[in-house]
């Protein structure tokens, strides 16, 4: 099966969707992504809502097809962007680390756009997100809930390389999780009040469980 959801490319992904419905995938995103979704997302009331919220329910449920993943990821890329608009809206934020918030959320949407155009008119969109309260207090707190958020991204989607079975998935979570990777390093330098902060040399591979637990003070 060809597949190319690469942002960068204009040409429209071609997908063989009874084949790709067909594969089975296990692994960390689906829950990891799944969970941090239930946590702190409320579905949307259109269909592709709906479609979403489906998915998240099933998602502990083995073998999950590619589909379901990239649903849930593209939830959770919802979540980034959101996150990102509502630091930039804070006003703590200025010059060269506002524009790379903006950059940031910029990123988070070729994420999504990326999945979406895999997903098609699955894609789930027009949902709405919680988070914990002071979250948006400081930019300190903005950057500690960005942290946390973006371990998980990257934990996840380290994962969901493994747990897919198309290769053009596997390679886009790469990429995704490449760039989740560098938005986490910035907004540790940030939460450390603009000190360099060093990195593991292997960064963790979340579980499903593991996930889950590095989400729960986003449980609304």
């Amino acid at each position: 099966m060809s597949m190319n959801p690469d942002p960068t490319e204009d040409r429209p992904v071609q997908t063989n969707r009874a084949q790709f419905l067909g594969r089975g995938a296990k692994g960390g995103l689906v829950l990891a992504v799944g969970g941090l979704a239930l946590a702190t997302a409320a579905c949307g009331d259109d269909d592709s809502g709906s479609a979403a919220s489906t998915a998240m329910s099933t998602a502990a449920d083995a073998p999950v097809d590619d589909v379901a993943i990239a649903s849930l990821a593209a939830t959770a890329e919802l979540l980034a962007i959101d996150f990102y608009g509502m630091g930039i809206d804070s006003g703590f934020f200025k010059a060269d680390q506002l524009a790379y918030m903006k950059a940031a959320q910029q990123n988070e949407q070729d994420h999504y756009d990326a999945l979406a155009k895999v997903l098609g008119a699955d894609a789930p969109k027009d949902l709405t997100f919680t988070y914990p309260e002071g979250t948006f207090a400081s930019a300190e707190s903005i950057a500690t809930t960005g942290t946390a958020l973006e371990t998980a991204f990257v934990g996840a989607y380290m994962g969901a390389i493994s747990a897919l079975s198309d290769n053009g998935l596997k390679k886009v979570a790469a990429q995704i999780g490449a760039n989740e990777a560098q938005h986490l390093t910035v907004l540790k330098s940030l939460g450390a009040g603009g000190s360099l902060v060093p990195n593991p040399s292997l960064p963790e591979v979340l579980t499903a469980a593991e996930a889950t637990a590095a989400v729960t003070p986003f449980l609304g």
